[in-house]
């Protein structure tokens, strides 16, 4: 009788015990405008919403939201945020199980830092892995699950790991077995398992919401720039309509881990916008879904129920979309009107032989119209390419170069040509190997050995988009550095001008910027 309430007592007390959830440093390769992105930690919080739901306590320490303006420069690369070393030093002392976030391949040298620097500090700490399978920046945990097991790690969560948070916190800081939990991938004496995947789950609206209270969002808000363009002093949030997408383009990892488009309702994506901007002041939504207009009926309805209840914000499709989802100009119409403000979209290659190695057919006369459209209702937007896949010519390069110019003279305001680089989990990942760490495996590769024919490429573009807009549209160049001085950033071209000054200050000069004291939210960690 004495060990049964010994047992259950001691149980209640683990319970008490927080779940930590750390998101790393964000990293930029070579000081390149083209990395460095502070995407806010989405899936993060919505892991962090399943713990809370299910009464469990949390620490939260997302190192670039703590202190944006701290960095360490580790050779080639530039770790915005609180360090590792901090990080250990403000875990929770009654913590058992820490997880921390995979959000795109260039924090992989975060990872390893932090991974190394908590078993150092703590070595009974079970080290929990999970992945961002909601971005074309990441990676798939399943390749790398035994480099990572290697160092330390004691599971990696494959997929979304909400429905399966809760269990695998409470067997690890009991010692039980996770036999029993699909998806994962740990160690088992000599072996190393891993679990066939779990389905994911297609109920989203059953999903707790993220609890974006509990992380420091001050830093990404005053850090003056973001992966959607931002307004300085507004407060901004990304959002999840949906998760997955259909297509299956060979550079992008989304085929091999999320290749089911799951949709949110459209009352359940704007309960949240409302809830936030009720809560904590948020007037500015990045849409941050793969491909959120997939079906355009919810396009149209989210639109519906936005005005419907008059809500006083503005969204943007950050991440992209397909625009041949978008069928009916009506539609863009119905998306001004509801406070859309940004669109972005990738053509890829102006060469429909690349598109077909690519295995993404785009309909470009359909994305000049639709161009023509957005401009004319003040959507700003952005054409995204993609350089140097395997198999490029010369001549597919002219014929992007042809296609920007068609979208520019219809009122694209900004062009972005990213270089191709094998992600982990793609299908075209193993076609180039000559990187030396996963890090660098960002949308500027200098290590590639035709990166400077590729740079050439790239500043092509950019003369071309700054040519032909002052050419077609002088008044959106004046209008653009208007926004640049303001900080009232409409398109990213803006706010990577901005940020490229930035991260070349904050590599040399870093004191120029007043830090806020990183122990201030030390009791806030506890």
């Amino acid at each position: 009788m004495i060990d049964t309430v010994s047992k259950e007592n001691k149980k209640a007390e683990a319970v008490k015990e927080p779940v930590v959830i750390v998101v790393p440093p964000v990293v930029c390769h070579n000081l390149d405008p083209h990395t460095g992105i502070p995407f806010m930690p989405h899936m993060a919080a919505h892991l962090a919403g399943a713990l809370v739901q299910a009464g469990r306590e949390i620490q939260v320490i997302d190192c670039f939201g703590l202190q944006p303006n701290e960095r360490q420069v580790i050779g080639e690369f530039m770790l915005m945020g609180v360090s590792e070393k901090w990080v250990a030093n403000h875990l929770s002392e009654k913590a058992k199980v820490c997880y921390i976030y995979c959000r795109t391949i260039a924090e992989f040298i975060a990872v390893e830092r932090l991974i190394e620097a908590l078993k150092k500090n703590k070595p009974n700490l079970k080290i929990c892995l999970f992945e961002n399978i909601q971005a074309v920046t990441s990676y798939s945990l399943r390749y790398v699950a035994a480099e990572f097991i290697g160092k330390g790690v004691d599971c990696i969560i494959m997929g979304e790991p909400e429905d399966r948070v809760v269990e695998i916190s409470r067997r690890l800081e009991n010692d039980l077995s996770l036999d029993c939990i699909e998806g994962i991938s740990y160690r088992n004496n000599d072996e190393i398992v891993v679990k066939p995947d779990k389905q994911l789950p297609k109920n989203l609206d059953a999903l707790p919401l993220p609890a974006w209270e509990r992380f420091p969002l001050q830093g990404y808000w005053r850090a003056g720039f973001a992966h959607a363009p931002c307004v300085r002093g507004e407060r901004f949030l990304p959002v999840l309509t949906s998760r997955g997408c259909p297509f299956h383009c060979t550079f992008c990892i989304a085929p091999e881990v999320n290749s089911q488009w799951r949709a949110r309702s459209a009352s359940n994506v704007v309960d949240e916008m409302e809830h936030f901007s009720r809560t904590l002041g948020v007037t500015d939504f990045h849409v941050s879904d793969l491909n959120p207009t997939v079906s355009e009926k919810r396009t149209r309805e989210i639109c519906h129920e936005i005005i419907k209840r008059q809500l006083k914000i503005t969204w943007k499709l950050a991440q992209g979309t397909k625009i041949e989802t978008i069928r009916n100009e009506e539609t863009l119409e119905l998306m001004a009107k509801s406070g859309c403000k940004f669109v972005s979209f990738s053509p890829e290659s102006g060469s429909q032989r690349l598109l077909k190695i690519m295995n993404k057919p785009f309909d470009h006369m359909h994305g000049l119209r639709m161009a023509r459209k957005m401009n004319a209702l003040g959507i700003r937007t952005q054409a995204v390419f993609i350089g140097g896949v395997p198999g490029e010519t010369p001549e597919d390069r002219d014929m992007s170069v042809a296609y920007a110019k068609k979208l520019i003279q219809s009122g694209v305001d900004e062009i972005s040509l990213v270089i191709f680089t094998p992600l982990p989990g793609a299908a075209l990942s193993s076609a180039i190997h000559d990187f030396t760490h996963f890090s660098q495996c960002t949308p500027s590769p200098s290590w590639r050995k035709d990166y400077r024919v590729l740079t050439t490429y790239r500043y092509r573009m950019y003369l071309t988009l700054f040519i032909y807009k002052v050419r077609y549209y002088p008044q959106k160049s004046v209008r653009e550095l208007i926004s640049l001085i303001t900080g009232k950033f409409e398109t990213k071209m803006e706010m990577s001008l901005f940020k490229q000054l930035k991260l070349y200050v904050l590599r040399y000069l870093p004191g120029v910027f007043k830090h806020v004291d990183s122990d201030t939210y030390a009791s806030k960690l506890k």
